[in-house]
C-alpha cells in the first residue's frame, strides 16, 4: 500500500540481480495453485548449515499479473513500488543472506488477490518458505519474515502462524510500515465525494480492498455484483484484473473517480461489511508471535498514520512481545529509503541468525 505521496524521496531501489521461481501454494479457498515470486542468492559459499533466508513481502502494487514484481523491471509503471525493498534486500544478501520475494495470490498466481487478508498473504510467504529447496539445495533452515506496507502485514500474519514446515525455524519478524486500523482511515475518506490531491489512489487501493474483502466474503462479493458500487465504479471495475497500482490510479481508471463516489445503493452495508474485514485482519490484534518483533515506523506516514502505529506498539508491548521499534522522520515510502530503516534494519535481522 503506498499513497504516492513525495515519490521523489521514496527509496532509490538499487538493483538487486535474482530470477524467477515457481511454487505450490494454497489459495485462500484451500484448492492449490502455483504461484511465482523471486530469488536473491548470496554470491558466496553457504554456510554448513544453508544460507539463512529473509522471505520479503512487498508493498501494495495492483492486483492483477501485471502488477507482480517477477514480472517487473526498470521500464515498467509500477517499478517504483515493485523495487521499493531492493535496498534492504541489496544488504542482506551482501551480508550472506537469502532473500525470497512471493508475487502473491491472485498476482503471481491464478484468482483474485485476496488484499489485506492475513491468511492468503501468510501462505504466500509460508509456501515460498516450504519450497526453498527446490529452489536451492544451499537454503537453509532459520528464516526471518520481513515486508513493508502489505508486506508488512504479510510477515506479521505468517509470524503468528504455525512453522511451515517441520524444520524450518523463525527466528525474528521486521514490519516496514504495517498498516493497521484502516477501517478508519478508509472510513473518513470514503465520505470524500470531491476529488483532492491523491485521491486517486485512494480510489484505488479502495477499490482493490472491497475486491479482496470479497474473496472471503460471499455477501461482499453478491453486493458487488448487485447494487454495492456505483455505475461509475462498476464501470471500472474490470480495470482491477488488468491494470497495477499506478495505472488504476490515472484519470483514465479509479483516478477519475472520488473516494465517496464508490458505493452504491447498497454501499453502506458493502462498506460495513469492508470495515468488519478490517478489524478480522488487522495485525494490533497479533500478539502471539514465535519470534522477536521489529517495528519500523514513519513520523509523518500518511497510510499507516504514527498514531496508529503508536497505538499498535502500545499494544504488543502491553502484551509481552519481545519488541524493537524504530521511529523515522520520514512518510510511508521514505521509511525504506537507505538513509533510513535499511541501515538499521538489515544489522538488526542479520543478528537474529547469530
Amino acid at each position: 500500500m503506498d499513497s504516492g505521496a513525495d515519490q521523489a524521496d521514496a527509496a532509490a531501489g538499487a538493483l538487486v540481480i535474482g530470477r524467477t521461481v515457481s511454487f505450490p501454494a494454497r489459495s485462500i479457498d484451500g484448492t492449490e495453485q502455483e504461484q511465482t515470486g523471486i530469488l536473491h542468492l548470496p554470491p558466496t559459499a553457504a554456510p554448513h548449515a544453508g544460507f539463512p533466508i529473509v522471505v520479503f513481502g512487498h508493498m501494495t502494487t495492483g492486483g492483477a499479473a501485471s502488477a507482480a514484481p517477477s514480472a517487473g523491471g526498470p521500464g515498467h509503471a509500477e517499478w517504483r513500488r515493485m523495487s521499493q525493498g531492493d535496498v534492504l534486500c541489496e544488504a542482506l544478501v551482501g551480508r550472506g543472506i537469502a532473500v525470497l520475494r512471493p508475487d502473491y495470490e491472485g498476482i503471481g498466481g491464478p484468482g483474485v488477490h485476496p488484499y489485506l487478508i492475513g491468511a492468503s498473504l501468510a501462505e504466500s510467504m509460508h509456501a515460498m518458505m516450504r519450497a526453498r529447496r527446490s529452489f536451492d539445495e544451499r537454503l537453509g533452515d532459520l528464516w526471518v519474515a520481513a515486508g513493508h506496507s502489505e508486506g508488512a502485514v504479510a510477515a506479521l500474519h505468517a509470524s503468528a502462524l504455525p512453522e511451515p514446515d517441520a524444520s524450518s525455524r523463525l527466528v525474528g519478524t521486521a514490519a516496514f510500515a504495517p498498516v493497521t486500523r484502516m477501517d478508519l482511515s478508509i472510513r473518513w475518506a470514503t465520505r470524500m465525494a470531491v476529488r483532492f490531491p491523491g485521491s486517486g489512489v485512494v480510489s484505488a487501493l479502495v477499490a482493490l480492498m472491497l475486491r479482496g474483502g470479497a474473496t472471503a466474503d460471499e455477501r461482499m462479493r453478491e453486493l458487488i455484483a448487485a447494487d454495492g458500487l456505483s455505475p461509475a465504479a462498476k464501470a471500472r471495475w474490470h480495470d482491477l484484473d488488468r491494470l497495477c497500482l499506478t495505472e488504476l490510479a490515472g484519470p483514465a481508471s479509479w483516478g477519475a473517480l472520488a473516494p465517496g463516489r464508490i458505493g452504491g445503493a447498497s454501499g453502506d452495508e458493502l462498506f460495513a461489511r469492508l470495515f468488519a474485514s478490517f478489524r478480522a485482519n488487522d495485525v494490533t490484534g497479533l500478539t502471539d508471535f514465535r519470534a522477536p518483533v521489529r517495528i519500523d515506523a514513519g513520523r509523518v506516514d500518511e497510510v499507516a498514520p504514527a498514531f496508529l502505529s503508536a497505538r499498535m506498539l502500545r499494544t504488543y508491548r502491553r502484551a509481552g512481545v519481545d519488541l524493537t521499534a524504530r521511529w523515522w522522520p520520514t512518510h510511508h515510502s521514505g521509511v525504506m529509503h537507505a538513509r533510513h530503516a535499511p541501515s538499521q534494519a538489515a544489522a538488526w535481522i542479520a543478528d537474529r541468525f547469530a
